[in-house]
C-alpha cells in the first residue's frame, strides 16, 4: 500500500507542476505562487481537521522545534526553490538534478548505521538514469544551465531529502495529518517572515482562482497526504525512489494534455524509472534496513 500511495502523490505533484506553469504564464512569480498554496492550504486544513479530527491536533512540546524545522525547511523551502528551479533552468534539468535525492537519502541511510540492500542501489542508478532520459535531458538544446538556476536547484534536491527523512522520523510519533497542520503552520510563518502576505498580489490570485485552487489540492494538499502516508508506512529512501515516477506521470501528463509528443529515448528512459521503482519493491523490508 505504501508504494501505491507513493506513485499516486508523485502523479498528482506531476499534475500540479503542469498547473502551477500556467500560474506563472498568468503573472505569478514562483515565490509567491509557493506562499500562496501554503498559505491557503493551512487555512483548509486546519478548519478540516478541527472539526473531523481533533484529535490530530494534539502534539508534544518536545516535537514543536523539529516541526518548525520540517515546516520551513520541508515545506516553505522544497516549495520555493522548486518553483524558483523551474523558473530559472529547463524543466528536464531542473526534475534530473531533484531527482538524485534518492541517492542522497541512501548515502545517509549508511551514515546513520542502516543496511542498504545491493538492489536498492541498483534500483536508484536504475530510476535515475530513466530520469535523465524521460525529462529529455539528453537533448543539447536542454542543458542550458546557468550557476544561478544549478544552485537553486541543487539546493532544492537537499531540502527535498531532508523533507522525507524528517518527516520518516517526526511520523514515529504523530499521524500525517498532525505533520501537515503543524507543517503548514510553520511554513506559513516562515513565508510571511520573508513576505508579509499583505504584500501578495491578491487580485491576480482572485483573477486566476481555479489556478489556485488547482495547486492548493492537486499540487499540494492531495499529494502531501499520500507523500506522507507512504512514508508513514516505508522508509524515506523507499518513498523517494519511488517519488520518481514523476517526471514519468509528467511526460504522460504533457502527452495527454498538451499533444507533447515523446521522443524514443524518452519512453525508454520511462520504462527504466518503472522497472527501477518495481525492483524496490522486490526489496523485502528488514529490522535496521532501508
Amino acid at each position: 500500500m505504501g508504494y501505491g500511495l507513493a506513485l499516486a502523490g508523485a502523479a498528482l505533484y506531476a499534475l500540479g507542476g503542469v498547473i502551477a506553469k500556467n500560474a506563472f504564464a498568468a503573472g505569478i512569480s514562483p515565490s509567491e505562487m509557493a506562499q500562496f498554496r501554503t498559505i491557503f492550504s493551512f487555512l483548509v486544513l486546519l478548519p478540516a481537521v478541527a472539526v473531523f479530527g481533533r484529535k490530530h491536533l494534539r502534539v508534544r512540546r518536545a516535537d514543536l522545534p523539529l516541526l518548525a524545522l520540517f515546516g520551513a525547511l520541508g515545506l516553505a523551502t522544497v516549495q520555493g526553490m522548486y518553483y524558483e528551479a523551474i523558473a530559472r533552468l529547463p524543466l528536464g534539468v531542473a526534475l534530473a538534478i531533484q531527482y538524485t535525492a534518492p541517492l542522497v537519502l541512501l548515502v545517509v541511510a549508511i551514515l546513520t548505521g542502516r543496511a542498504v540492500g545491493g538492489r536498492l542501489w541498483i534500483a536508484a542508478a536504475v530510476t535515475l538514469i530513466g530520469c535523465f532520459f524521460v525529462v529529455g535531458a539528453y537533448d543539447s538544446r536542454l542543458r542550458d544551465v546557468n550557476a544561478e538556476g544549478a544552485v537553486v536547484s541543487v539546493i532544492g534536491m537537499l531540502t527535498f531529502a531532508a523533507y522525507l527523512l524528517m518527516a520518516e522520523r517526526l511520523l514515529r510519533g504523530m499521524t500525517p495529518w498532525t505533520l501537515l497542520v503543524y507543517g503548514f503552520l510553520f511554513a506559513t510563518l516562515a513565508w510571511s517572515i520573508y513576505r508579509l502576505p499583505t504584500a501578495l498580489p491578491w487580485d491576480l490570485a482572485a483573477r486566476h482562482w481555479p489556478l489556485i485552487v488547482g495547486v492548493v489540492f492537486i499540487a499540494t494538499l492531495f499529494p502531501y497526504v499520500l507523500t506522507l502516508g507512504a512514508v508513514s508506512l516505508l522508509p524515506a529512501a523507499r518513498v523517494g525512489l519511488t517519488a520518481t515516477f514523476e517526471p514519468v506521470a509528467g511526460a504522460v501528463l504533457g502527452l495527454a494534455l498538451l499533444g507533447e509528443v515523446l521522443q524514443g529515448p524518452q519512453v525508454a528512459g520511462g520504462l527504466l524509472v518503472i522497472g527501477g521503482i518495481a525492483l524496490v519493491h522486490t526489496v523485502r523490508l528488514r529490522r535496521g534496513g532501508v
